[in-house]
């Protein structure tokens, strides 16, 4: 099977007119912001329409023209939304709420279907992961330093 590469400014916006048109769209999760809990190249993302959206929510939005972000909802005041992803100790995105674009609604992590409102296991992540902000840059190093470097490899396929 081959893979083929698309530049996010041309790609997202195919996903979004998807999930506007109520369709489900799924992509292969990019980058480490949102690490611990879904990681680059491993973790599929399915996005719903974000008719209603909280703090608390994994969100597509389209922060600049043309600027796509996937983060967790921390903040909602006066029609603006911040976000941040779960693995930055620091900096956010602030936008007008009108440029939530879509909703994560599942992630897909080797096989297994995590349903975001249903998932106890999620719930519970969404819940007690935002309040750590003050341990989180050491609570990540040392996921990084123990999971991604050290563990011996069957030791990682024995816990996923």
């Amino acid at each position: 099977m081959h893979k083929l590469s698309v530049d996010n400014k041309e790609f997202l916006p195919i996903v979004v007119e998807r999930v506007k048109a109520g369709q489900l769209a799924t992509i292969i999760a990019r980058g480490n912001s949102m690490r611990p809990f879904i990681e680059d190249s491993r973790d599929k993302l399915v996005f719903g329409k974000a008719d209603h959206v909280k703090v608390g929510d994994v969100i597509l939005a389209e922060v600049e023209e043309g600027h796509f972000v996937c983060h967790r909802i921390v903040q909602m005041n006066d029609g603006m939304v911040t976000m941040r992803g779960d693995g930055n100790p620091e900096g956010t995105e602030v936008f007008p709420e009108a440029n939530v674009r879509a909703k994560l609604v599942q992630v897909i992590r080797k096989g297994k279907t995590y349903t975001l409102d249903t998932s106890s296991q999620w719930k519970v992540y969404s819940a007690v992961w935002p309040k750590l902000l003050p341990l989180r840059r050491y609570l990540l190093a040392l996921y990084r330093l123990l999971w991604l470097h050290q563990w011996p490899e069957r030791w990682k396929r024995s816990v996923n």
